[in-house]
């Protein structure tokens, strides 16, 4: 019945009626406030301080995952970007160590990198994402089919998502060569 008289009491524009909308208007406002209030402390919040979304304090990539380096959107100025590229996925294993202080995910099992590209496979964690940057030897296919060895440097990165994947980058700098240029190519690592 308070509502329809609050209901009531706007659509009258004397002094009376206002007095009345203030005498039921507040104190129901009250009452559904604190009831708000209440349910937000039970359920570990405030109404003052919503909750935060926020990384673990301790970052972790462990555990197995399917990686899949989505070649077929690659981009970028080099003229590997505008080569056709099949998408592949490779599982790896990987361990987050922070005991230095700083810490550090490293792939302790999976494909075995070229020739070219060091062995160890290990991220930083920036404080936002995982890091790795390193320089080998773009395979660079020429119109005729040859390949060349272009002199590149890479950084790939990979941000935590919410359902327990990654999202990344592999962005790659080609300094000289056919090729020179950029390439950048889109990742994703699924827990396995």
């Amino acid at each position: 019945m308070r509502s329809i008289q609050v209901t009531i009491a706007t659509r009258s524009c004397s002094r009376v009626s206002q007095r009345r909308r203030s005498k039921t208007f507040f104190p129901a406002a009250a009452i559904v406030l604190g009831l708000i209030a209440v349910t937000a402390m039970l359920m570990g919040g405030s109404l003052f301080s919503a909750p935060i979304a926020q990384a673990d304090a301790t970052p972790h990539w462990g555990g197995l995952y399917k990686i899949a380096f989505h070649t077929d959107q690659k981009s970028g100025t080099s003229m590997a970007a505008g080569q056709i590229g099949t998408p592949y996925t490779a599982t790896y294993e990987f361990t987050t160590d922070c005991s230095s202080g700083k810490c550090v995910a490293s792939a302790i099992d999976g494909p075995t990198p070229k020739d070219d590209v060091s062995r160890s496979i290990k991220f930083d964690w920036t404080g936002s994402q995982w890091s790795r940057s390193n320089s080998w030897n773009w395979d660079c296919l020429l119109p005729d089919g040859t390949i060349t060895f272009d002199p590149a440097n890479s950084v790939t990165t990979y941000v935590p998502q919410s359902d327990g994947s990654l999202a990344g980058t592999f962005q790659t700098s080609i300094s000289s060569g056919a090729c020179q240029g950029t390439v950048s190519i889109p990742l994703t690592a699924l827990p396995v």
